[in-house]
């Protein structure tokens, strides 16, 4: 049994909306925009060669982020009905039937490795800081937090935090119930305790660590790039064209 399951995540028969759509490489790609509000109208859960294949791949990946939302302590979204209206051409209404049993060891060991990144973007110095949510034995989130020097530790840290005995460099914050709980005070712990005591030699440290990682990363994706031009795999327009979203996240051809 994993990390604080229990039997939370044996859910019965459950039939979620979506619809399926045929992309440019003629494949078949399944939607569930009520179950992923913000992502859902725009990127596919799943896709098939057939429209059978893509919506039997769409019961398995609707069970695994059903179970996730559970494993998260969060409660499922309700599958309210698409309207016909909502719809452009070429998108087709289906009801995906779903259960956890048919998956459920497959399930159980994915669930094991699942973790969580939450993010604060510190505008005033243009760093991103990071912390990672693990599960534990009680079924709530450890949030830890590995961005400190030696020094910071004394400044950030006091006898309410504790480390993780298997990495030792991550100090768990706090444990919280849900996602959003952990988001807001992680917030609270950037700018109350970081902003505050962090020198501008520090932030300088890190965007010249970040730069140098980056710089490393870029190299090697380029090589990747590169061998896959020598084999044929892609031309050297595309070659370019990868490179520059490489170097340029915002950057896109289409």
């Amino acid at each position: 049994m994993i990390k604080g399951c229990a039997n939370i995540l044996n859910f019965e028969e459950l039939v979620y909306p979506a619809f399926i759509k045929q992309n440019d490489e003629e494949r078949y790609d399944v939607y569930f925009p009520t179950l992923f509000p913000e992502s859902g109208w725009d990127f596919p859960l799943c896709w098939g060669e057939t429209k059978l294949i893509a919506i039997k791949n769409a019961k398995k990946d609707l069970a695994y982020s059903l179970a996730g939302f559970l494993y998260d302590n969060e409660e499922l979204p309700k599958p309210i009905p698409i309207q016909s209206n909502d719809l452009s051409q070429g998108m087709e209404l289906v009801d995906v039937k779903t259960s956890f049993e048919p998956y459920a060891e497959e399930i159980q060991e994915h669930l094991k490795y699942r973790h969580w990144h939450i993010h604060y973007y510190a505008e005033e110095y243009e760093e991103e800081i990071e912390a990672i949510g693990y599960k534990n034995d009680q079924g709530k989130w450890d949030i830890q937090f590995g961005d400190y020097s030696e020094e910071e530790e004394i400044l950030f840290f006091d006898s309410s935090h504790r480390k993780n005995p298997e990495w030792p460099f991550n100090m768990i914050l706090f444990s919280v119930h849900t996602r959003s709980e952990a988001q807001e005070k992680f917030n609270q712990f950037i700018e109350k305790v970081v902003i505050k005591h962090r020198t501008s030699n520090e932030w300088l440290e890190r965007k010249k660590d970040r730069l140098k990682f980056e710089k490393k990363n870029n190299k090697i994706m380029f090589k990747s790039i590169n061998d896959l031009v020598k084999i044929g795999h892609i031309s050297a327009m595309e070659a370019a064209i990868l490179k520059k979203e490489v170097t340029d996240p915002d950057f896109s051809f289409f």
